[in-house]
């Protein structure tokens, strides 16, 4: 059923391919019931895609912004932010990384010893 939407262009082409598909399907065995439940659902998925892209339209693209995290200055402002629909991440200040010690730091010539 959905081919025959999609790939027929002319209208009278795609209602005698209809009657075609449901015609094999009455040969097959399939109740008369199923080729309409089959066509209810394309309808509700068109008009669903339908809404969907309208909403994205209407809808603006916004660039995600990264603020760092301040205990309760940060969560006021996601507050303001999701009134104006602006995504907003919150992103560490401090990490573990930065508070670890890096492998590749210098070490002290007292902790080195020599070989022999």
């Amino acid at each position: 059923m959905e081919r025959s939407q999609q790939l027929v262009t002319v209208s009278q082409d795609k209602i005698q391919e209809d009657a075609h598909v449901e015609e094999v399907l009455r040969a097959c065995g399939y109740p008369p019931w199923s080729s309409s439940k089959v066509r209810r659902q394309m309808e509700f998925k068109r008009e669903k895609r339908k809404k969907r892209n309208k909403k994205q339209e209407t809808s603006v693209k916004r660039p995600m912004i990264v603020v760092p995290h301040v205990e309760k200055v940060s969560e006021a402002i996601v507050r303001i932010m999701k009134k104006h629909n602006v995504p907003l991440a919150m992103k560490p200040w401090k990490t573990l990384k930065d508070l670890f010690v890096h492998p590749k730091d210098k070490q002290d010539k007292e902790d080195i010893t020599e070989c022999v």
